[in-house]
């Protein structure tokens, strides 16, 4: 049973693992309660910090969403939703430089790439919402789809290699969460049991 997961893809700033648990999050369903009536930034433009941005919105006294493009790339009905939003703020053509904070995240240097200058934002979280890479180069003869997750059949968890089974984020590029990885981890146990029985 391959259940390797997926890895939150990060910005690469050393301030990242700096503020690790101090601010910084992959996960807004995982730790969006911690910032309730606070200020948070989202990194990203795709319907998933879309999504992110707006369930922190129900949260959080204010989002920001940091976008490095001048666009989005979220669906338009996602980018419909995400504007609006009342406690939303989109900040287009933004790259983030730097975190800072007395031990926690405090807040965020934005460069503004169309006037050269930073800004700076307050805020008390940072979301990075820019995809996951799901952990499968230890397993090149598994199928994959084209973002890299594990494919496996439509009512079981069975990959394209006999008697290999995979669970949880490493073949869920939809859902990411822990309840459901435990699920298709229990799904993967049975189905390799009655592989075991049947051979």
């Amino acid at each position: 049973i391959v259940a390797t997961g997926a890895s939150a893809r990060y910005l690469g700033l050393p301030d990242e693992q700096k503020y690790a648990g101090a601010g910084v999050s992959a996960c807004a369903t995982c730790d969006g309660f911690f910032y309730r009536g606070k200020d948070v930034a989202v990194v990203g433009g795709g319907d998933t910090a879309a999504e992110e941005a707006i369930y922190l919105a129900g949260l959080a006294r204010k989002v920001y969403v940091v976008v490095r493009r001048d666009a989005l790339r979220a669906s338009q009905v996602m980018q419909e939703r995400l504007r609006g939003t009342a406690n939303v703020e989109i900040l287009f053509g933004r790259e983030t430089v730097a975190l800072e904070g007395n031990g926690k995240v405090e807040a965020a240097r934005l460069l503004n790439k169309a006037t050269g200058e930073e800004e700076t934002i307050a805020i008390s979280g940072f979301f990075l919402a820019i995809g996951h890479t799901p952990n499968t180069l230890a397993f090149p003869d598994l199928e994959t789809d084209a973002q890299g997750y594990i494919k496996v059949s439509g009512r079981g968890q069975q990959t394209n290699v006999e008697g290999v089974f995979a669970a949880g984020d490493v073949c869920d590029p939809t859902y990411r969460q822990a309840v459901t990885a435990a699920a298709s981890g229990c799904r993967a146990a049975l189905d390799a049991e009655r592989f075991l029985l049947n051979h």
